[in-house]
Parts: C-alpha cells; sequence; structure tokens
C-alpha cells in the first residue's frame, strides 16, 4: 500500500515501518524518499554504512545533502527518464566526513500518485567490478518495490498471489508454492500454487518436509537428491529446486518451494537464497498482517456487538440511567431518565447532580462511596422531584466505572427507577385488604342483626293485629316497621356484596331484559316527568349471562338515574345497545346507559364504584360497587363517560360465539 493524501499520519509511519523492513532484506545501499521535498523516510543499514550517519541522522538530512546534483537531473526530463532506468546515473555522493564517493545511484517510483521513490546507491568500484551481480540486485530491488503492494491488499490471497508472481520473477522459476501445515493431518498443504507445468505436489509429507527445514538449494543434475520432493524436481525434468522453511514465533510453521524449468538455467545460490529470504520475510510479514487484522476485526465486531447491545439496553430499559465524572457533573442521561425526571439529556449534560436529582440528601454519601469504588445497590425508597416540582417516589443505585486497565474510577453510573405505579398499587392492595375485612365482619355484623329485625318486624305486626283501631300512635308502628324494612334492605344487600356468587350463564336478550325492567319503571317515570328511550341497532349477539344479575345491573343504573332526574325536575334517559367487535375478534355488545340528570361531581367520579361510597343520605354505597362485581364476573367492563351534563355508563359485554349453545 502506497501513501496518499487520504492517509493520516499514523498510517504513514505504518507504511514507512513497512518499507524499511523490505529495505533491510536488501544488501544494497537504499532509502524511501518523499518527491515533494526529497525528504529521507526511511534508510536500510547499508545506507548507514556507505554515508556515516546514522538512521535517525538520516531521516533529518534531505536527499540534497547526500547528493547535491539531484535536484538538477530530477528537473531534466532525460536525465531523470536515465535516473529512474535500469542503469541509473552516476552521482558524487558526500558523507558525513564530507568525504566524496562515486556511485550509481538508480530510482523507482512507488504508486499511481508518485509521490515517494526508492533510491538503490552502488558505489561505482564495486558496480565495475560485479556488473551481472548488480544487474540481478536491481532486479531484485525491483522485487522489493512490487511487494510494498502485497500491503495495499484487503484479502491474504491477492497478497500471496503478488509474493508468487514477484517470486517467480526473481527466481526465474517456473513453479512456486506457499506451504502452511495443515492442523488435521501430519503433512503441509498447499496454501497457493503457481505451478503450470504440475512441478510442485499440492501436499508435502512430514518426513519430506524435514528434509527442507533449513534453507536448500539443488540443481540436478550436479546434485544427487536428498529429498522425495528433490526426486521428484528430477523426474519432471526441473533444473532447480530453491526452498526456504518459515517460521511463526520462533517455529517453523510452513515451506516456499520454487522450481525451475527444464529450459531455466539454475540461478547463483547467493542470488537465490538472498531472493528467498525476501520472499520468506514478505510471506511471514503477510501471515502476520493479516491475522492481526483478523483478531482486530474479530475484536472490533465484539466491540461493536457489544456496543449495540449496550446502546439497545441504554436506550429501552425502564430505568432512568445517569453517567457521571467524577467531578459528578452529568455527562449523559438515557431516555428513560429524561421522562423519569422531565429533562432534555442536552439540559441537562455538564451540570451537577445536586441540580438535578432534588429532594433527598442520601445520595450524596453514595456517590462518595461510588468514588471510593463502593457500590451502592439499595438507597431504600427516597422521594425526589419531578422537574415540574411534583414528588415521587424512588429506588436509586449508584456504581463506580472503574478503568479496564486500572482500578481508577472514570465515573459513576446511577439508575433511577420510578415506582410510582408499585406504589399506587401497594395502596391499592392494601385498601382492598382492609375492605376485604369489614366486608367480612360486615357480613357477621349484618347476619347476627337479621334474626332481631325479624323479631322486631314480627313484634310489630302483631301489635298492629291486637292494638284497637283508634290507637293514637299508631303511625309510630307504622315508621318503626319501614325502618325495620329499610334494615333488612341493607342487611341483605351487604350479605349479596360479600358472599360469593355462583352464576347460571344462558344466551340472553338483553334487549328484551332492558324493556322488562323499563317498563316496571313507567310509572314511577310518568309520575316524575321523565321520558325514556330505548335503542336497539341490528345484528345484535345473545350475551351469556345469567338472566338474575344482570337485571340486578341495568335495574340498578336505571334506578340511579330515574332518582337522579326526579330531584331535578324530570329529563331523559336513554338506553342504547350495538354490536361491536372486541380486540380478540369475537363479538360483542356495547350499552349505555345516559341520563340527563345533575351529574356526578368529578371529585367523586373516580370512587363511585368503591365499596361503601355513596353522595345519598340513605344509600348504602354498594350498589354500584355490586354492579361492577356482576359485570366483571360476565368478563365484560363498565366505565363511567364523562358528559358536560348528565351521566353516561358504558357496559361492554361478550356476545354468545357460534361455538356457544344459543
Amino acid at each position: 500500500m502506497l501513501p496518499n493524501s487520504s492517509r493520516s499520519p499514523k498510517d504513514i509511519d505504518l507504511l514507512t515501518a513497512e518499507v524499511s523492513h523490505l529495505l533491510d532484506i536488501s544488501p544494497d545501499p537504499s532509502i524511501l524518499v518523499s518527491n515533494i521535498d526529497l525528504g529521507i523516510m526511511a534508510a536500510n543499514a547499508a545506507m548507514a554504512e556507505l554515508t556515516g550517519y546514522t538512521r535517525k541522522e538520516l531521516l533529518k538530512i534531505g536527499l540534497d545533502i547526500l547528493l547535491p546534483g539531484i535536484q538538477s537531473i530530477l528537473t531534466d526530463d532525460t536525465l531523470n527518464l536515465e535516473l529512474h532506468s535500469l542503469q541509473g546515473c552516476r552521482f558524487e555522493l558526500i558523507n558525513r566526513r564530507k568525504q566524496k564517493t562515486e556511485a550509481i545511484v538508480q530510482a523507482k517510483a512507488l504508486g499511481k500518485d508518485r509521490r515517494y521513490s526508492v533510491f538503490r546507491l552502488t558505489p561505482f568500484s564495486r558496480n565495475l567490478k560485479n556488473k551481472s551481480l548488480a544487474d540481478h540486485e536491481a532486479f531484485q530491488l525491483d522485487g522489493i518495490l512490487a511487494l510494498v503492494q502485497i500491503f495495499y491488499q484487503s484479502t491474504l490471497e491477492q497478497a500471496l498471489d503478488i509474493i508468487l508472481q514477484v517470486g517467480k520473477d526473481i527466481l526465474d522459476a517456473e513453479s512456486l508454492g506457499i506451504y502452511k501445515i495443515d492442523s488435521n493431518h501430519p503433512q503441509l498443504k498447499a496454501v497457493l500454487l503457481d505451478n503450470p507445468s504440475g512441478f510442485l505436489p499440492e501436499t508435502i509429507s512430514t518426513t519430506d518436509f524435514f528434509s527442507h527445514y533449513k534453507d536448500s538449494h539443488f540443481s540436478p543434475p550436479f546434485k544427487p537428491p536428498l529429498s522425495p520432493l528433490m526426486e521428484r524436481a528430477a523426474e519432471k525434468g526441473s533444473s532447480f529446486v530453491i526452498s526456504s522453511p518459515l517460521n511463526d514465533t520462533n517455529a517453523i510453521s510452513g515451506l516456499i518451494v520454487a522450481m525451475g524449468s527444464e529450459k531455466s538455467p539454475a540461478p547463483d545460490k547467493k542470488v537465490a537464497l538472498a531472493g528467498m529470504k525476501l520472499l520468506v520475510a514478505a510471506t511471514e510479514g503477510v501471515f502476520n498482517n493479516f491475522i492481526l487484522k483478523s483478531n482486530l476485526n474479530d475484536r472490533l465486531t465484539i466491540t461493536t456487538l457489544k456496543k449495540a447491545i449496550g446502546d439497545t439496553i441504554n436506550k429501552y430499559i425502564p430505568e432512568g440511567i445517569l453517567y457521571l465524572g467524577p467531578d459528578l457533573l452529568i455527562q449523559q442521561v438515557n431516555p428513560s431518565a429524561e421522562q423519569i425526571l422531565g429533562y432534555a439529556e442536552q439540559e441537562v449534560v455538564g451540570r451537577h447532580i445536586d441540580d438535578v436529582i432534588i429532594g433527598t440528601d442520601r445520595l450524596t454519601p453514595a456517590l462518595q462511596d461510588a468514588l471510593e469504588n463502593i457500590p451502592t445497590h439499595d438507597l431504600g425508597q427516597l422521594e425526589i422531584h419531578h422537574r415540574d416540582g411534583s414528588a415521587f417516589p424512588a429506588l436509586i443505585q449508584t456504581f463506580p466505572v472503574t478503568s479496564p486497565e486500572s482500578d481508577k474510577i472514570q465515573g459513576i453510573l446511577i439508575f433511577v427507577q420510578d415506582i410510582s405505579k408499585e406504589e399506587k398499587v401497594r395502596i391499592q392492595t392494601q385498601q382492598l385488604e382492609r375492605r376485604a375485612l369489614v366486608g367480612q365482619m360486615n357480613a357477621i355484623f349484618a347476619h347476627e342483626i337479621r334474626n332481631p329485625i325479624n323479631n322486631i318486624t314480627s313484634g310489630i305486626q302483631l301489635l298492629d293485629k291486637i292494638l284497637p283501631a283508634d290507637f293514637k300512635q299508631r303511625d309510630v308502628l307504622k315508621g318503626i316497621n319501614d325502618d325495620c324494612d329499610r334494615l333488612t334492605h341493607i342487611v341483605d344487600t351487604v350479605l349479596t356484596f360479600s358472599k360469593s356468587q355462583s352464576y347460571h350463564r344462558t344466551p340472553l336478550d338483553l334487549p328484551v331484559l332492558i324493556e322488562r325492567i323499563l317498563n316496571r319503571w313507567v310509572p314511577r317515570m310518568k309520575r316524575t316527568s321523565v321520558s325514556h328511550v330505548l335503542k336497539v341497532e341490528d345484528n345484535l349477539p345473545l350475551v351469556p349471562g345469567d338472566d338474575r344479575a344482570l337485571g340486578q345491573v341495568f335495574n340498578n343504573l336505571i334506578s340511579n338515574a330515574v332518582r337522579a332526574m326526579e330531584d331535578s325536575g324530570g329529563g331523559v334517559l336513554s338506553v342504547r345497545l350495538k354490536p361491536i367487535q372486541k380486540t380478540t375478534g369475537t363479538p360483542g355488545v356495547q350499552v349505555d346507559v345516559l341520563d340527563t340528570g345533575p351529574g356526578i361531581p368529578p371529585e367523586d367520579q373516580g370512587r363511585i364504584f368503591e365499596p361503601f361510597f355513596t353522595t345519598k343520605q340513605d344509600g348504602t354505597g354498594l350498589g354500584l360497587s355490586i354492579t361492577k362485581q356482576i359485570i366483571t364476573m360476565h368478563e365484560g367492563t363498565i366505565t363511567l363517560e364523562p358528559l358536560p351534563e348528565g351521566t353516561s355508563f358504558q357496559i361492554i359485554l361478550p356476545g354468545v360465539t357460534q361455538e356457544e349453545p344459543r
């Protein structure tokens, strides 16, 4: 991979290190140079030895300090072309001691943008003595530059393919293969093969592998074969076999093998092994690089997944979460905390926690404990304030957040749970328990006083018969008898509410049932200027219910409505029935009972179904409570619908399904 304008300084440093690693493999003095300012980006040990500068010193000077004439060459198209040719240009090199040495300089630009070049310097005297060797080393330099491309590849196969092609060019090989130890079998298996003539096998046995655990060079027929791989080369007519082991953390992990064609001359052993050394370094670097990249990708995937899980929990958990810094300033809150406390996140970030959670002094000690790495799992029930000033009960927990590498406190997590609903349910449960107890006591009381009331009633009736007709206190006896009747009614009502009822359900025609009840009330409604309307829509299903119990429900509602309108000088009673489709998909019936009376005060509307709650002086407070109890036992609902004037009760009852008998 070559540096470009989109890469970060960190990426460029990584590339410089990669190219520097490859330059070190070359025995010739070589440097990586920026074509923008001629600054030296990397240098190998041979360059430091030639110039007398250390590597660090070379990175601080420009190429024009070492080669004073380089600027004029680069601006001359002809000379610049010669500099980038295989022959190179002859330069005067000035070393650290200001001594002058002649050298042949060859340059190779990197990448499409040509922002960097690799310069290779060969002292002129050495160049004359080793012309053929220098030409081959120049060819190796081209291989080094080509190998730089492996760091740009997105897959391991692409990078290894470049190594294969460069290796075949450097070694002039017909076939080249990269083998790795097979974890499932005692053999080496080819990771990648370029094997047009079939010289190389797909696998190499461990026995054959141990014959190549060191660098080896075999050129038949000048040497006898020392391994099955060498015998195979001789049989196939290969001109040479070169192999070098791959190492992974000081252990042999694979093998690179090259074979020449029958017509290819065997390369010089020193040159061939140097080229193989280059391939081994590049291959090991690629494997390590991709293993590291794979591990980093795996860790990134796990980290991304953990973050996604954390974000989802943070977003949807019902508890409010606030994250504080060590200075107790709020850094982050989740949506539940915004809803519970009434603040938007942007309003509280940067504010002290005492400005947001208000109403308790028990939080401060818990926060101090958290700063000392001590969590508080339960502060008990606290009362804190919403942004609008309203108080609500809450449970609060505090947890320290520490650095993964140490116990240093990074922040504090506060969990806030609004328990208003739970507290309301608890209070209602207590009330129900008390009411149940009161109901039991009332039932016992009602049962015990029924006999005395009956005795009094019987005594009054007996007196009424035996006293003379002109008895002046007969109206007193009548009053006592009426009071006994009223007490008997109260006792019967209390017993009805207190004891468990069993209902005999049959399919009922509600319009017929309600019309029968209305007819019983017609004489009284006429006397009190109350009219009534019964409206029934078509296709009304039957209702599975107890005729007596549902009759009591509608008689109670109609009685309440008529009495309310009597006190206000008359009115209209409307009863409407219509079929509905319940949310479960089953049929149902909606019954609306409306009157134009004075209505129910808003402050009393929430309590009208409570046992023993009444606004009438002669009421027991059990009528609507029993009504709701009966409707609930019939799997229905009854609700009070607010009206500007008057009262409206809405009843929903299930209809008879096709499976139920009609």
